[in-house]
């Protein structure tokens, strides 16, 4: 039954998750002085890393569109950074609206910073379906010789990944 709903959700998410009213995000990311601003979001579920049988979601509000591929893969939002001048922000929340960790990503960067030190959720909505909030650095953040802060509320739709599984009920 749940790869049914899955399926019917992938193909429901991606139609809602094409259109322009169901991803919402704005923002800004400062990242060493220079400003970016975020307009839009996208919502992958994935495999828990931490927590075998669960689904983690990440989270990428970027300053233009990324594919869900791209959202799943932190080194590929990190190539295009370097490529194509990216800026965005990747964060990983668990089932329990927590965050498991949060990268900011912008080319004015010399070296990724990751950790869910410097972020804050002010979660509004987070089902199966979409997930909506507030993610912002508590201040101007100063780690690594790198210096970032961003403030940034948005709404997307969950798109469902389709190798994911959850433990199976007993």
């Amino acid at each position: 039954m749940r790869h049914l709903v899955q399926a019917f959700a992938l193909v429901a998410g991606l139609v809602v998750a094409t259109s322009a009213v169901a991803q919402q995000a704005k923002g800004t990311l400062d990242a060493n002085g220079k400003t970016a601003a975020l307009a839009h979001a996208i919502a992958v579920e994935v495999d828990s890393a931490t927590e075998k049988g669960f689904l983690d979601v990440v989270v990428v509000v970027s300053d233009r569109p990324v594919t869900a591929a791209e959202a799943m893969d932190a080194a590929k939002l990190e190539a295009r950074v370097k490529r194509d001048g990216l800026a965005a922000v990747r964060v990983v929340v668990n089932p329990d609206a927590k965050v498991m960790s949060a990268e900011p990503l912008h080319p004015a960067f010399t070296t990724f910073v990751s950790s869910a030190l410097w972020v804050r959720f002010v979660p509004s909505a987070y089902d199966e379906m979409r997930i909506a909030g507030r993610f912002h650095t508590p201040g101007k953040q100063n780690e690594f010789k790198q210096q970032w802060s961003y403030d940034v509320t948005f709404s997307a739709p969950i798109v469902l990944d389709p190798a994911a599984r959850t433990v199976p009920k007993k």
